[in-house]
């Protein structure tokens, strides 16, 4: 007990620079920040972190329930925070979460009903809307501003509140944000950045000091982070072509991730109205998608230096029959124009599964070929081997109740050997989904490195085989037969089961998941009873999930990991 006050002092002697690095540590996008105890201790340190104490604004429903609707009475109670009690903190907003969104409280529940704004508030939040879209030449901007502020007003339009703590803070750095239910406000802020943005551009010419000579705010040019999710695992992220199209026109964004997005040709028009190489975008992340290989280059062509992509497949079944999942050629086709960029790439199609393809006109498009040698910066590749070879170790299954008369072949003829497709620059190499017939092609890669002469940086190479289909005494001989003679490169093998292979797909809930006891009793059973509730890579509502998938997906062992993550105190704490 003694000892706190001297702690304390110390703390008060820092400069107030460190004493924000310090504190920055207790601020965290999930669960209980401990920054409440800070605003409690002094005045000196109250004024040191009450900025910090705005910087992650979460508008979520309560973990591990799952998706659903924002509080539309939390919305209200920060706008009168940051705009009307003290308004000099909107600027230390930083990051945005926000659970569903809606227009006319259609997801209303008894915590949320409509939220009274008085005149004097109402003035202050109509200032904003109209200063920022009256920079705007459009007339239909006006009517806009009518209705946002008479939305506020009514204060049953989540909409409505969340586009205006979008607009309103200059500084948000992060948004991630659930699917709307409904939205008009907030799909059409992005428009308006957008347009704000060409009309910024036509004024003043290339070079020209733009910040010491522009009075003009355009909402959300800070950003550079945005993540957004839906758990439609039977329709998908149906609008993902309208926002993400306009998410890649913030002029700062570096970070793209959609869970669930559903790619056909709307998103593919879309993203193709993007000017090519517009888009500052560096690492884009589609989770559990289903998109054509016309909508990838459409949304690659926007991007100026793609650095990382990451794709993993899920298979939608929608009404809409006509897109068609990209195939391994059309992926290479995408990223070719970022041949001097893109370093990182993880692929996971679900090669055990027939997609329904239609290849037979042209077979080579089921693998990537020896184009991947021309992806100069190239360093880390992960992906199956039917991409890699145009190999699978088994035929593969439908997910189709309808016939198909022409299912995938398990090789091609006239396939490039793996030593034939990798670029120079390698330093890591990853094949999941494999057979025993990979075993000499990779002999033959591992036998070119000794040489010295060819893939000098290579420094991993791991296989993961499907153990549902080595059931052979003879498989596994072969698998154990498999050595490499060089230090240079470690090789690391190893058997998965379904459940290994699925992590990164999100794909519902494992069973340990379900059974873990800090779950409530009542909540275990909902998440037992629907399978796929939630998704496990959710930035929003899964962040423990997700950081246990992200270290062990890939892993042929991963059971010990899951006891130390199941030990986790924090693991459903708010």
């Amino acid at each position: 007990m003694e000892e706190a006050p001297v702690k304390t002092t110390a703390l008060l002697t820092l400069p107030p620079e460190i004493q924000t690095k310090i504190f920055s540590n207790l601020t965290v996008t999930f669960g209980t920040s401990n920054l409440q105890g800070v605003l409690r201790t002094c005045k000196q340190l109250y004024e040191v972190a009450l900025p910090l104490s705005v910087s992650i604004f979460r508008n979520t429903v309560r973990h591990p329930r799952g998706q659903g609707p924002c509080s539309r009475a939390r919305n209200a109670q920060f706008l009168r925070y940051i705009l009307v009690s003290k308004p000099w903190l909107a600027a230390h907003v930083k990051t945005v979460i926000l659970g569903r969104i809606s227009e006319d409280g259609e997801d209303a529940d008894s915590e949320n009903l409509a939220q009274d704004v008085t005149q004097s508030e109402l003035a202050v939040y109509q200032q904003h809307v109209r200063f920022i879209l009256g920079q705007s030449p459009l007339e239909s901007n006006h009517r806009w501003s009518c209705q946002w502020v008479e939305d506020l007003r009514r204060g049953t339009s989540s909409d409505a509140q969340a586009a205006l703590i979008l607009l309103a803070c200059p500084n948000i750095q992060t948004l991630l944000f659930e699917k709307p239910s409904s939205s008009h406000h907030f799909i059409r802020l992005l428009r308006l950045v957008n347009n704000l943005r060409d009309t910024h551009d036509s004024i003043y010419p290339p070079g020209c000091d733009r910040a010491a000579s522009s009075r003009m705010v355009i909402p959300l040019s800070n950003v550079q982070d945005v993540f957004h999710e839906t758990i439609d695992w039977k329709g998908g992220y149906t609008t993902f072509s309208v926002e993400g199209s306009s998410i890649f026109r913030l002029p700062q964004l570096k970070s793209y991730e959609c869970i669930l997005a559903y790619g056909g040709q709307a998103a593919a028009d879309n993203f193709g109205a993007l000017p090519p190489r517009s888009s500052s975008v560096e690492v884009i992340a589609l989770r559990s998608c289903h998109a054509s290989g016309t909508m990838l280059r459409s949304m690659l062509a926007a991007c100026k230096a793609l650095k990382k992509l990451e794709i993993s497949h899920f298979q939608i079944h929608s009404e809409d029959t006509s897109v068609k999942f990209m195939m391994p050629r059309d992926i290479l086709d995408a990223i070719l124009p970022h041949a001097n960029t893109l370093q990182h790439l993880y692929l996971n199609l679900e090669e055990e599964f027939d997609k329904q393809w239609n290849w037979k006109a042209y077979p080579e498009r089921l693998y990537m070929g020896t184009g991947l040698r021309q992806m100069h910066r190239l360093k880390s590749l992960t992906l199956g081997m039917q991409a890699l070879t145009g190999m699978l170790p088994s035929e593969p299954e439908s997910r189709s109740d309808d016939s198909f008369a022409c299912p995938m072949p398990m090789e091609i003829e006239g396939s490039a050997r793996i030593a034939d497709c990798l670029p120079e620059s390698l330093e890591y190499l990853k094949v999941s989904e494999c057979g025993i017939m990979i075993l000499e092609q990779v002999a033959e890669l591992l036998h070119v490195v000794e040489q010295g002469h060819r893939f000098k940086r290579l420094a991993y190479v791991g296989l993961l085989f499907s153990g549902w289909l080595m059931q052979e005494a003879d498989d596994l001989n072969a698998f154990e037969a498999l050595r490499c003679n060089t230090t240079k490169v470690q090789l690391d093998m190893g058997v998965q089961s379904h459940n290994e292979f699925y992590h990164d797909l999100g794909e519902g809930i494992p069973e340990v998941l379900k059974t873990t006891r800090f779950l409530h009793e009542e909540d275990a059973k909902e998440l037992a009873d629907k399978d796929g509730y939630r998704n496990t890579m959710s930035r929003i509502y899964a962040p423990h999930c997700r950081q246990f998938n992200l270290r062990s997906r890939g892993a042929s062992d991963y059971k010990a990991a899951w006891c130390t993550w199941r030990d986790d105190p924090d693991l459903y704490v708010e």
